[in-house]
């Protein structure tokens, strides 16, 4: 039986039929031939996969984040960032990856931090005379912070199938995201003082405070969403609508580079986002539940757990499979199916789900640029006319930057529970 689930869905993905038609598929035949479960219920599944409280936040931050993209907020963060290290040693790459780290923090999304981050800041690395294949990686890598850094939808699902706070989640993502990101800006000094580039002007107080100010707005929307949820004052779903509220008041009528027109073409866009997110979902719910009740989870986790594997394989293991998977599912499918299967491994030796949160989460987001599918590189493709294979050479240092930063948090878990444990008594 778990042979022949595989075999069917490595098929059905080489015949280039859609992943969710896949594996939504896979689970009808085997149900249809080798079970006397009602097929009924396969579609009560697909909808109880969506239903669950925390995964309502998932389209109003897709909405927040469209929002703020399209309203003015991106280019009064690049301006504020770019007075504060723009005069370092490869300052505007850095400037690219701290950008990346405060609008993940404001969106929470990976692909929508490439349009919106790397529309600006392509052209102007280009134009200082930084090569176009680190150009193009940085700003097609750091978008990856987009999802690392909270609020972040793959967390939201990965809170949904392991029942782990959402709310510490978001903490230990802080941690990892400071990891990536402070890896990618010593690359992009190093960079900089090995091809001894020009240093551009050191921006005086004033310019820091006046571009500090413009972009106090758009600042506001972590401080409230973060704020709101850890002081008790509402939930994450919560959170995420009022975010809604708030990036429509100040894209409206602070920036007003935004008419109602706009919001609501914006919302459609966001609904068919939305749609295809959790279609996906609910898809993946279905897999996995095939999984555990045709016993294919329990056939390919016992043989592991009687090996009685160390701490640091478990890790070591689950890593290279999510690396792998992420280069052909997309996130939500990785941590749907593959996540419920490696906790089974993980809690006989030892390793706390809030830990193994960050580390599965992680892995699936960096397939975003993991080629042959990561979503990044084909956004990447498309938004600065480049072919395929340029954005896959471009990315492959930084790639190697992300799994070193990837092992980092992996083997040393303090970096991702320390804040956590300060605000959630009890987490181990």
């Amino acid at each position: 039986m778990t042979a022949l689930v595989f075999v069917l869905l490595a098929v059905f993905l080489a015949a280039s039929m859609p992943i969710f038609m896949s594996l939504a598929m896979v689970a009808f035949i085997i149900f249809f031939f080798y079970s006397s479960i009602p097929l009924e219920i396969l579609a009560q599944r697909m909808f109880a996969g969506v239903e669950g409280f925390a995964l309502m936040a998932i389209p109003f931050f897709i909405l927040a984040a469209n929002i703020m993209g399209k309203g003015g907020v991106t280019s009064r963060l690049v301006r504020f960032v770019n007075t504060l290290v723009g005069h370092f040693p490869g300052g505007l790459g850095i400037c690219t990856v701290m950008t990346c780290l405060l609008f993940g923090a404001i969106t929470g999304s990976s692909a929508s931090t490439v349009v919106a981050v790397g529309g600006i800041l392509y052209p102007a690395l280009i134009k200082s005379g930084y090569d176009p294949r680190f150009s193009l990686g940085v700003v097609t890598c750091s978008a990856l912070l987009g999802m690392i850094i909270p609020p972040s939808n793959a967390m939201i699902i990965y809170g949904s199938v392991s029942k782990v706070s959402v709310g510490a989640l978001f903490m230990a993502g802080f941690g990892a995201g400071l990891v990536f990101a402070l890896n990618y800006a010593i690359y992009c000094y190093a960079y900089a003082k090995k091809r001894k580039m020009a240093l551009q002007p050191r921006a005086t107080l004033r310019e820091v405070m006046q571009a500090g100010k413009e972009a106090l707005w758009g600042l506001g929307i972590p401080v409230i969403i973060l704020g709101g949820i850890y002081s008790g004052v509402f939930t994450p779903t919560e959170s995420a609508a009022i975010a809604v509220a708030y990036a429509m008041f100040i894209t409206l009528f602070v920036y007003k580079e935004l008419s109602f027109r706009d919001i609501w073409q914006i919302s459609l866009d966001s609904s068919m986002a939305t749609a295809r997110i959790l279609i996906m979902v609910a898809a993946a719910t279905l897999f996995s539940w095939l999984l555990t009740v045709q016993g294919v989870t329990q056939s390919l986790v016992e043989p592991v757990i009687a090996m009685k594997p160390p701490y640091w394989a478990v890790l070591a293991f689950a890593n290279v499979s999510m690396l792998v998977a992420g280069m052909f599912v997309d996130v939500f499918s990785n941590i749907l199916i593959l996540s419920p299967l490696l906790l089974r491994l993980a809690d006989p030796v030892g390793i706390s789900e809030l830990h193994f949160g960050i580390v599965a989460t992680v892995n699936s987001d960096m397939g975003n640029i993991t080629p042959p599918f990561g979503l990044n590189l084909f956004v990447a493709s498309g938004a600065f006319r480049k072919s395929y294979m340029e954005v896959v050479r471009a990315v492959v240092p930084w790639i190697l930057i992300a799994i070193t930063s990837l092992m980092i948090i992996t083997y040393i878990p303090e970096i991702s529970l320390w804040l956590p444990k300060q605000l959630y008594p009890g987490i181990k």
